[in-house]
């Protein structure tokens, strides 16, 4: 039985996709700059929308029930959901344009806008 060990090429190749990652991660986070807006979608449609600005709590229907969700200090959070394993409850506070809160089984997303992000969809969520 024979043992095969890494090239020097594999070797290069993993350094060189680990680079790549580590870039790409650092791109997308120095362009993440604070959101100003948030905009919940339930079954991928725009039901609400608000400044982070002001401090408030509210609720949102989903398809299995509702959610509560709050703002505040320029963040959001969900505080309460009717969904089993409560992920969207446990994902806690964002405030970032790249992060994103989801409870898959009421098919809500609540997504934060920035300056420079755009109202559009991109072409992975249309």
């Amino acid at each position: 039985m024979s043992r095969r060990m890494l090239t020097r090429y594999d070797k290069l190749l993993i350094i060189g996709l680990l680079a790549a990652a580590l870039l790409g991660w650092g791109v997308i986070r120095y362009r993440a700059g604070e959101s100003s807006i948030v905009v919940v979608l339930v079954d991928n449609k725009e039901v609400f929308r608000a400044s982070l600005a002001e401090d408030r709590r509210f609720p949102v229907d989903g398809l299995l029930g509702g959610i509560e969700i709050e703002i505040k200090d320029k963040r959001v959070r969900v505080v309460d959901s009717s969904c089993k394993r409560k992920i969207c409850v446990h994902t806690g506070w964002i405030h970032k344009s790249y992060q994103t809160i989801v409870c898959a089984p009421n098919r809500v997303v609540i997504r934060l806008l920035g300056g420079d992000d755009r109202d559009e969809l991109d072409g992975i969520t249309e």
